[in-house]
């Protein structure tokens, strides 16, 4: 399966827009409690598994990459993740190969129910994080730093994520542009396109840098779209976020919108575009350089 679909996958198959812990315990200065054969209490070192590249990424920006032990087929940064095992992909965890690893903590997406569950099974902890929007990412340093004894770096993170939310609030333009934005469709083609609707990561980063969504009335977060839903929304600026975007955008080359004949059809591959991340501020320099109007 291609990058780009795993990750339409890991941002719109969550149940639930909060974030939350399955399960709870004391941990600090890189230590889990545990307990020894006779059932006391013990200490160990912290050994974390991801299941999900935002997950990764919440746990490098609280300054506890070395704790990491593995992470999911798809995490790549930081660039140290690359040369970690593999778990598994973000749709198909792989349970042996996690417990092999003998973490002390997993964190999970809210998609993995039954892989927690078995996770539970074998004695192994996990916290359950849901990735859609920035608020999840908010709450995921909040539960992930807490559980691995970086609570204060966690704050930390969060006031600089306000900081720059502000700071972009204050510089967005006057006069917002219409602004349609792709994260799938087929290669040499605009077929199976899928977009960002309400309610997303990018839609929300938008918003806050002066972009208006030509899809925000659509109601679903991902929704599949035609090409003729794109002839009537003539938007201005279009970002393709797809994996086909790489190589070209040419496939927009005969499409009838502002964006098209203003050549502001713009290729955006940055994994913290792709899914939610601390990497917020990133974020949100790209998303208003990229909107914004030509000088």
């Amino acid at each position: 399966m291609r990058r780009a679909v795993v990750l339409v996958a890991l941002l719109a198959c969550g149940k639930g827009d909060k974030a939350g812990s399955s399960s709870s315990g004391s941990a600090a200065n890189g230590t889990a409690a545990g307990s020894n054969a006779n059932g006391s209490a013990a200490s160990k070192p912290l050994r974390v598994i991801t299941l999900a590249p935002s997950a990764t990424e919440v746990v490098a920006a609280l300054g506890a990459t070395p704790l990491l032990v593995g992470v999911d087929t798809y995490s790549e940064f930081p660039e140290s993740v690359k040369s970690l095992p593999k778990v598994g992909s973000f749709l198909q965890p792989n349970l042996e190969v996690i417990v092999k690893l003998e973490p002390t903590l997993v964190i999970v997406d809210d998609i993995h129910g039954a892989t927690g569950r078995a996770l539970g099974d074998a004695g192994i902890k996990t916290v359950e994080c849901a990735f859609h929007a920035l608020p999840d990412v908010k709450q995921a340093l909040h539960t992930v730093g807490g559980a691995i004894g970086h609570a204060k770096e966690a704050e930390s993170i969060v006031s600089s994520i306000d900081a720059a939310l502000d700071a972009a609030a204050a510089a967005r333009p006057a006069r917002h542009p219409k602004v349609l934005a792709i994260i799938d469709r087929e290669a040499g083609g605009l077929g199976n396109l899928v977009a960002v609707g309400p309610g997303s990561w990018v839609d929300e980063l938008l918003a806050v840098v002066g972009g208006d969504n030509v899809l925000a009335a659509s109601g679903i977060r991902y929704p599949k779209i035609s090409l003729e839903e794109i002839l009537r929304a003539q938007p201005e600026v279009i970002l393709d976020l797809s994996f086909p975007a790489r190589k070209e955008i040419t496939a927009w080359n005969s499409v009838d919108v502002p964006a098209v004949k203003n050549k502001r059809v713009i290729a955006l591959s940055d994994a913290y575009l792709l899914a939610p991340s601390p990497r917020v501020k990133e974020a949100l320099d790209k998303l208003a350089a990229s909107i914004a109007a030509p000088k």
